[in-house]
Order: C-alpha cells, then structure tokens, then sequence
C-alpha cells in the first residue's frame, strides 16, 4: 500500500464507521417489524366511576397504563363502577362492577374486594388497582393490547394452610376506641374540643350487634374586653345499642335502645327502648346497588330535664312509633337516595316529625351533570324546650334547642365539562 492510498483509508474511516453505527439497529433488531405496538384505536377506554375518596386517578395511571382513561361515560368502552358498605370488621367491602359499553355493550362482570379497619389508604388504592387489572382482562383480552400483556400468580408459601377453617379468638367482634382534641382561637376568641368513643360490633349473617358510646365537652370563650365576655360551654353524652336477627333474605328483626344527656336539648338523661322489623323489597345480598325497604319501630321513652319544660315536666314517660321509607340505587347512570321518615306520641297525635332526605347525583347528558342535596323536617314534638326560654346569647350562639315548626336544608348544582376527552397523563409538578 502506497503512503497516498493509506492517507485516503485513514480520512474515509470515520464516515465508513458512522454508517456502521447508523445502520447497526435495524441489523441487530429486525424482529420489531413482527410485533406491532397497539395503535390508539385498539386501546380500550374506561370511565372510573367510584367514591370520592378512593379516587386516585393518577395512582391508576400510573399502574394501569394500558388504557385510555375518558373523563365521561359516553365516551369509554368499559365502566367501572364500584360500589361499598361497611363491614362488621370496621373494613370496607367494594363491590367493583365491570360494564361494557359500545363495542363490548352487554358484557359485564363483578369482583370484590374487602378491606380491613387497619390498613392504610395506600394499601387500599394498590388493592383497588390490582382488581381493576383483573376485571378489565376480559375486555382487554379483545384488542391487539393483549400482546403486552403477561400474567402473574404469587403462590402462597403454604397452599394448605389457605383450606383451614379461621380460628376466631374475638368470635367476630371487633372494638374501636378514639380520643380527640380540637383547639383552635386567636386573641379575642377560643375554641377548644375534647370527644371520645368507644364501640362494639358483631357481624355474622345471622346477627349485627352494635354498641356505641360517645362523650364530647366544648368550651368557646368570646373576649371582647369591656364590651363583650363570654363563655358558652356544651355536654353532650350518647350510648347507642342495637341487635338486629336477620329472618328471610328479605325480613329482618330489631331492637333499639340508648341513652343521652345533652345541655342543648335540656336532657339530664334521655332514654329509649325500640324494637321493631324491616321489610327490603330486594334481597339484602344486593344492597350495593339498591334497597327498598320499609322500617315500623314501637317503643318507650323516658325523660329527665335539665330545666322544667313549657309543659311543666321534669320527667316524663312516653310511647312513640316510627315509620320509614327508605330508597337507594346506585348505577351507571348515577345515585339516588331518598328517604321518608315519620314519628308521633300516643299520648298526643299532634306531636310529630316528618323527614324528607335526598341525595340525587344523575349524569345527565355527556359531560354534564347535576347533584341535590336536601332535607326537610317539619315538627310538633319538641317537648323538652325550657319554660325560662333562651337569652339573647344562647339564641345568637346556639346554645340551646329553639321553638320552630320546621327545619331545611338544600344545595343544588350543575357542572358541565368539555374538551378533549382523553384523561392519561399524569403531571404531578407545583
């Protein structure tokens, strides 16, 4: 090799190896071109449609990122509706219905998942998650996604242990206490709170059994030097208890009793003593998604005033019964709940109480929605009002029950919202 030819090698050498490297990727891989990447069109989409505080959308995004997550139903192609009710553990039990949509109209299916009282929100939302994957395999099983996915089983270190009968020490009851403080206030006004509980519950499905005790003090000082000084101090006592026997899969049977004491109603001591049955149109095995039922409770009252009443009692016995019809339904669509609810004397059929509950959240139309909260209580029982009346202070603060013949309370609203209807990316800066 001559020195001319040697010196032209040794110039072109770096641009042969450029080209080397640039080339290099799709020598070395040429199996991509075999499996193509879903398209966006073959990624299903889904509407999460689940209570508030286990909405963690970004959380979701994070651990499911094989779908499209729409801000409205009418644009998904799977619902996931989750539904929940207290167990007698003190955990909650989610019912996560899946519902196909568009080009999976008619198909659907349900998981569920139960939380214990002691585990935390992120254990929670992990749990939610993962059943969220299980339930969209399905769907997701239709789409060319499915390549992408692997499953995984973790096996239990002990398949045996799995089939043994739970040995309950507690035989199913479970015991919760609380101590809370409130404190709050700045130079011419204090608030301080103390409020404790405890409670029992026993759940099978035979029997619920449920105790509750409650004790709370507040003390607010007002301090405006000369012009104004002064101290509004509250009490109140609660000892709830109830047994319920569950009869038919529709029927079931109860007793109500408690105690209180309370310087707002005027209560040295206020007891009750009630049992009564419950009728649900539907088997209670649905409650998640709907309930119809219809209570008749007939039982005595036993009363000691702090002061004497309008009527002239400081105590008093009475018989009292109460009726209410309740109806709930949760669905894709939204949630209705209403309720309507009455009671009265024997001694007196004048002295009443009628309630009216609702609570309506509805879908209207894509992107827009309405929410109506409100109750209504009209009143003629209120036998436990003072006969010295209320000073001007009790009445501005509250401090003491007052003589009306009817209570309310409404909130209204609608919200609409529009744009794009893709709800993927996750952003959690400032």
């Amino acid at each position: 090799m001559t020195l001319k030819t040697a010196r032209c090698a040794a110039q072109s050498f770096p641009g042969f190896l450029m080209m080397i490297l640039l080339l290099l990727p799709s020598f070395a891989f040429p199996q991509t071109a075999a499996h193509t990447a879903p398209t966006p069109s073959d990624i299903i989409n889904i509407y999460i449609d689940s209570p508030d505080w286990y909405m963690d959308l970004d959380y979701y995004r994070t651990e499911i990122p094989y779908v499209n997550y729409m801000r409205d139903r009418a644009d998904a192609d799977v619902h996931i509706l989750t539904t929940t009710q207290r167990t007698g553990g003190g955990g909650i039990e989610f019912t996560i219905n899946f519902i196909g949509l568009r080009k999976f109209h008619g198909q659907q299916n349900a998981l569920k998942y139960i939380s214990r009282q002691t585990d935390t929100e992120d254990i929670i939302r992990k749990q939610l998650a993962r059943y969220f994957k299980i339930g969209l395999m399905p769907f997701v099983a239709q789409t060319p996604a499915i390549e992408q996915i692997d499953i995984h089983y973790q096996k239990e270190e002990s398949d045996a242990a799995s089939s043994k009968v739970v040995d309950d020490p507690w035989n199913y009851w479970t015991f919760s206490t609380r101590l809370r403080g409130y404190f709050n206030g700045e130079k011419s006004y204090k608030y301080n709170n103390l409020n404790s509980s405890i409670s029992a519950n026993r759940v099978t499905e035979a029997w619920k059994t449920n105790f509750y005790l409650s004790i709370s003090n507040t003390r607010t000082i007002y301090d405006y030097g000369d012009e104004l000084s002064y101290t509004d101090d509250r009490r109140s006592n609660y000892l709830n208890a109830s047994v319920v026997k569950s009869l038919t899969p529709r029927w079931s049977m109860a007793v109500r009793l408690g105690a209180s004491k309370s310087t707002y109603n005027n209560f040295d001591l206020s007891t009750y003593f009630l049992p009564g049955i419950e009728f649900n149109v539907y088997p209670y095995s649905e409650a998640t998604r709907h309930q119809f039922t219809f209570q008749y409770l007939i039982g005595a009252h036993y009363y000691d005033y702090h002061e004497m009443t309008i009527y002239y009692k400081m105590t008093e016995q009475r018989l009292s019964e109460n009726v209410n019809i309740a109806y709930e339904i949760k669905q894709p669509w939204g949630s209705v709940s209403s309720s309507l609810e009455g009671s009265h004397y024997f001694y007196d059929i004048k002295k009443f109480n009628i309630s009216l509950n609702n609570s309506i959240e509805l879908k209207l139309v894509k992107g827009l929605s309405l929410e109506l909260y409100g109750y209504i209580t009209f009143l003629r029982d209120q036998i436990s009002l003072p006969s010295s009346g209320a000073s001007l202070e009790e009445i501005l603060l509250r401090r003491r029950e007052l003589e009306t013949s009817y209570y309310y309370y409404l909130s209204i609203g609608l919200s609409y919202t529009f744009g794009s209807i893709y709800n993927n990316v996750v952003n959690p800066r400032f």
